[in-house]
């Protein structure tokens, strides 16, 4: 969570946004210039008033320069923590002093970031800033991870009359240029009437990379272990192409296509089977209202071990981000096996937490 001096900052952000001409004047916004005032008052360590003052260049124009002209004008006694910081170019000289500039060239230009009217990119700091809060405010670009926790119960028909606790996490990523990652594990434990015991878990990962058409391409793989199904283990890795085929403030569908390789582990026997197969795949989501949303997830193999795996959720939140979520997965195998089911059927019922 935020301290209380970053959500300080981020409110004065949007309170002013005044920009300061790279000039020798010290003027700051007035939030920006309050806050270091209360920072030079309160704290008696130059370095933690040094983070303060670093945070605030990260989101003035003029950068450590024009911070550094406002604590020299008004703040003189903290001015040694920024000794080693930059200042603005001097003001332009009236014409009079032409010649004199002429003789006297001016010093380097110190730092200057030119925002060209649009709003400050936070992850954009001074080379150098290093400290704790500009680093919390580099945090909060757009590439940060999202996910969600949640645990349940859950009731299974098919193979095993079970009922299961359960306990899952999901990471996603957004990154630079169309890049996403997407994981997910889950574990399962549960003690049926003829004590059996339930020990099973799922790991999935995917990668992929979306072009501006929409078109683009991926690579992933999961494993499961399942002590009780027609495969003790089974796992496999594909690659292949997408297309995000809808996308709309309600509505994102993303098809995907490839092939790659599937391993599996018969329960009974041990045998073991590795078989290439092509994959087809669909993700869609679907915003019911404010409070409630709609997934689907479906995952089909073909060639050597047919398989059809189908999962769908509808969450529901309840107050800030808790949520109960609802889960249906039917998963399928074109194989006829003695004593096996080839369909199952498990129902979730969870409480989720969701972060962003």
């Amino acid at each position: 969570m935020m301290g209380f001096r970053a959500r300080a900052i981020l409110a004065a952000s949007f309170v002013a946004l005044v920009a300061l001409p790279a000039t020798a004047r010290a003027d700051l916004p007035q939030a920006y210039a309050a806050l270091l005032a209360e920072a030079a008052d309160r704290q008696s360590d130059d370095a933690r008033f040094l983070e303060t003052a670093d945070m605030v260049s990260v989101l003035v124009e003029g950068g450590r320069a024009a911070v550094h002209a406002y604590i020299r004008a008004e703040l003189p006694s903290r001015e040694g923590a920024v000794a080693d910081w930059p200042l603005p170019d001097p003001a332009p000289a009236a014409a009079s002093d032409a010649a004199e500039l002429a003789d006297h060239p001016a010093a380097p230009a110190g730092e200057h970031r030119d925002l060209g009217g649009a709003p400050v990119v936070l992850g954009e700091a001074p080379d150098g800033s290093g400290s704790w809060l500009a680093g919390s405010i580099r945090q909060l670009a757009d590439d940060s991870w999202a996910g969600h926790v949640r645990a349940g119960i859950q009731l299974e028909r098919g193979n095993s009359e079970l009922t299961d606790f359960s306990f899952a996490i999901e990471l996603d990523r957004e990154l630079e240029d169309g890049w996403r990652i997407d994981s997910q594990f889950e574990y399962f434990l549960s003690e049926s009437a003829t004590r059996t015991t339930r020990d099973n878990w799922l790991v999935e990962l995917r990668t992929t990379r979306e072009l501006d058409s929409g078109i683009g391409y991926y690579a992933g793989g999961s494993y499961e272990r399942d002590l009780i199904g027609i495969y003790a283990q089974s796992a496999f890795l594909t690659g292949g192409g997408i297309w995000h085929a809808v996308e709309t403030p309600k509505a994102n569908w993303v098809l995907r296509a490839g092939v790659g390789q599937r391993y599996r582990e018969a329960g009974l026997t041990g045998e073991t089977l590795t078989d290439w197969v092509g994959e087809a795949g669909s993700s869609f989501h679907y915003t019911i209202s404010d409070t409630a949303n709609f997934g689907s997830e479906t995952t089909v193999f073909v060639g050597g071990g047919s398989r059809v795996d189908q999962r769908f959720t509808l969450t529901n939140r309840l107050f800030g981000d808790w949520a109960v979520q609802t889960g249906l997965r039917i998963e399928h195998e074109f194989e006829d096996r003695a004593g096996f089911d080839p369909t199952d059927v498990r129902l979730d019922v969870s409480l989720l937490y969701a972060f962003d």
